[in-house]
Formats: structure tokens, C-alpha cells, sequence
């Protein structure tokens, strides 16, 4: 969820609902190159002369859903979406399941979405996932994320 820096809750109801703001945010999302504010502010999304800078608790994409009938994952609370590839599910040490993204090289897996995928999984002695079956296929994960991240 996306919210204000200085909501003092942050819960669902201080969270952007705004569809349109969403989409229009996640499609103008980067890294901050602006000379204002970058160590406190790692991403920004520009609008015009107007900057709304972002920080974020792990990454700046996290993909809320899957859907369209399994192809695509659903970008935070907007309608933008990414084509789910199974291959590209990762697991770093943390427990956190990402996937690749359009920005920033990877996303997060929404915990209540990875809940759901994580009986699909077979997993290695040391507790990472080797491969996935989606749709009465066996995917075999490339790991890219969790190799690129050096874990």
C-alpha cells in the first residue's frame, strides 16, 4: 500500500485508493536521480514539476495478485500488471518470495499471495525452492534473483 510519509497510521484506510494516481504513480516510478533527497528517498515518481518520492520496507514494486487467469501479477493496489513467469519466482534468505519486474529488477510477492503459491514449490536441503507447478506444469526456477542478489 502506498501511503503519505507522515500518516502517523498506516493502515487501509490512510492508504491511495485513487486507481488512476496509482497507475499514473507505478508507470512514473524510478530511481532518484534528483539531487533532493536521495538517501531518505530512493525511488521518485514524477508527475510534471511535481516529485513524489518514495522509500519503501523492502522493494518499490510488490505484486498484490495473480490474475488473469494466472498470466499476469497485479502491481500494488493499481491496475497495472506484469506477466507472471513462473521461472523467475525466487526465495531469498529473508523467506520474502519475489518475482521479476518491470522496475528495479525484481518485486515482492505479496505475503498472502505467497502464502498461496507455497505448496507448489518443491524445495532443496538448504530450504530454497527448486521448482514450482503451475497449472499441471513443472517449472523449473532460475534462480536469477537470488544469484544477481548474491544470496
Amino acid at each position: 500500500m502506498l501511503f503519505l510519509d507522515n500518516s502517523r497510521a498506516k493502515n487501509f484506510t490512510s492508504a491511495y485508493k485513487d486507481i488512476e494516481f496509482l497507475n499514473f504513480f507505478y508507470k512514473q516510478l524510478r530511481l532518484n536521480k534528483t539531487g533532493r533527497f536521495e538517501d531518505l528517498f530512493p525511488y521518485v515518481s514524477l508527475c510534471g514539476l511535481e516529485r513524489n518520492f518514495l522509500r519503501c520496507d523492502d522493494r518499490p514494486i510488490v505484486f498484490t495478485e495473480i490474475q488473469d487467469n494466472g498470466t499476469t501479477l497485479r502491481i500494488g493496489q493499481s491496475s497495472r500488471t506484469y506477466p507472471f513467469e513462473p521461472t523467475s519466482l525466487s526465495m531469498l534468505k529473508n523467506g520474502r518470495l519475489y518475482h521479476k519486474a518491470p522496475f528495479g529488477g525484481y518485486g515482492l510477492v505479496m505475503s498472502k499471495t505467497a502464502d498461496k503459491l507455497f505448496p507448489l514449490f518443491t524445495f532443496d536441503e538448504y530450504g530454497y525452492p527448486v521448482d514450482f507447478c503451475w497449472r499441471g506444469k513443472k517449472h523449473i526456477l532460475t534462480n536469477e534473483i537470488r544469484r544477481n542478489v548474491g544470496q
